[in-house]
């Protein structure tokens, strides 16, 4: 009843097709919601969500789906919230050197966009060619250039989000140094739809170098020559690196220079460069596999925390250390005995994909700190619990 009080209010106020049925594509972890709603801007964004957590639904927030597979079982899902087409606006400010992006630009089209005025975000997340910016941001995706331009979270500047209730805030100012108390624009990149919904999204951007190089090198080399060598990042896939150079040409040909005496290599420069990169970043080929671990450790310690664990697909980005094991097929024992060896290790383990019945007996972020503080920053964004309920951590 409470479903369809919500309807015949959000009917009143949104565009005819704004209210779908569900289809395969919104199942999530087997579970289907019992309607698509599908606004067409912020305004009927707002509508929608201050009558569904009046009625107290379930939501879920989608944008290309690409990570539906991420996040403990949803404990209800009554309503999946496709963002697809509420905002792709894509404005560079190649001056100031920001951007602002809406929740459903792709990753692709702002990148082409930010090229046109000589100018990149410069992150690298897995799925980037398949995932829109809502879900880069808002669950906090980065690759191996974290190691120089830090990680998602750290170059946002503000967010604008609905929140549970439909309110429409904006957190951070769009300057550099802009909080001196809780920063609570960190707290939504990174939440995964958990706190409320991502709108807009303002970050810091980067100039596009004058040279690009990749290097490919058929052995892994150590932490500390790859540190010497000063690469803008590093990922090694199955035991083959791959070392990213950036800068004037003089730089890049001598940091490969510096390569060249202790190892032999193939390199690419130039576009072919840039294709190679995002398409190895990206990792797409590990999502195939039917359980996707990723390992988090200080960096020294990164391979110790992956050599005792079963992999059928691994990469490691050294640099950061983290690593993504792809694996056929794990035990929930297996996995509780790596969680434990990886927290000793400083780090922790978290289960991006597995099957059903084996998220139904583990909490797949393995984050045990700070449950309490969250829970209570839960409660106050999100009073009646609707948004992803159960999916993040510790079963938030």
């Amino acid at each position: 009843m409470t479903l369809e009080i919500a309807l015949r209010n959000i009917e009143r106020e949104v565009s005819n097709d704004s209210v779908k049925e569900p289809t395969n594509k919104y199942i999530i972890d087997g579970l289907s919601p019992k309607v698509v709603l599908y606004p067409r801007d912020i305004n009927e964004l707002s509508v929608i969500m201050k009558n569904v957590s009046r009625e107290k639904l379930s939501v879920i927030p989608i944008v290309n789906g690409s990570k539906v597979f991420m996040g403990n079982v949803p404990k209800s899902y009554d309503v999946a919230l496709d963002l697809s087409r509420v905002h792709k606006v894509i404005e560079p400010d190649p001056e100031e050197m920001v951007g602002t992006y809406g929740v459903s630009a792709s990753f692709n089209e702002t990148q082409e966009a930010l090229k046109r005025v000589g100018r990149r975000l410069p992150i690298d997340p897995p799925l980037s060619n398949y995932s829109s910016i809502g879900g880069i941001f808002s669950c906090n995706l980065f690759g191996p250039l974290a190691y120089i331009f830090m990680t998602t979270r750290d170059i946002t500047l503000r967010v604008r989000a609905v929140m549970p209730d439909g309110t429409i805030v904006r957190w951070g100012t769009g300057m550099i140094k802009d909080v001196a108390g809780y920063n609570i624009k960190r707290l939504f990149i990174g939440s995964c739809g958990s706190l409320g919904i991502i709108y807009e999204v303002m970050s810091r951007i980067a100039a596009i170098p004058d040279v690009t190089a990749v290097a490919k090198v058929d052995k892994e080399l150590g932490l500390l020559i790859t540190r010497r060598l000063k690469p803008y990042g590093v990922i090694i896939i199955n035991g083959t690196m791959y070392l990213r150079f950036e800068g004037i040409k003089e730089e890049v040909e001598y940091r490969l220079s510096k390569l060249s005496e202790v190892s032999k290599f193939e390199v690419f420069y130039g576009n072919e460069a840039d294709g190679l990169w995002y398409r190895l970043t990206s990792i797409n080929e590990i999502f195939n596999y039917s359980v996707v671990l990723k390992v988090i450790t200080p960096q020294a310690k990164l391979e110790n925390a992956v050599k005792e664990l079963p992999s059928d697909y691994l990469v490691k980005m050294p640099m950061i250390g983290e690593a993504y094991l792809g694996i056929n097929s794990i035990d929930i024992n297996t996995l509780n005995a790596a969680r434990k060896r990886i927290n000793d290790l400083g780090g922790y383990l978290v289960i991006l994909k597995a099957p059903v019945d084996i998220k139904r007996g583990i909490d797949v972020w393995g984050i045990g700190q700070n449950i309490d503080i969250m829970s209570k920053m839960k409660s106050v964004f999100d009073p009646a619990g609707i948004m992803n309920p159960g999916r993040f951590v510790g079963g938030l």
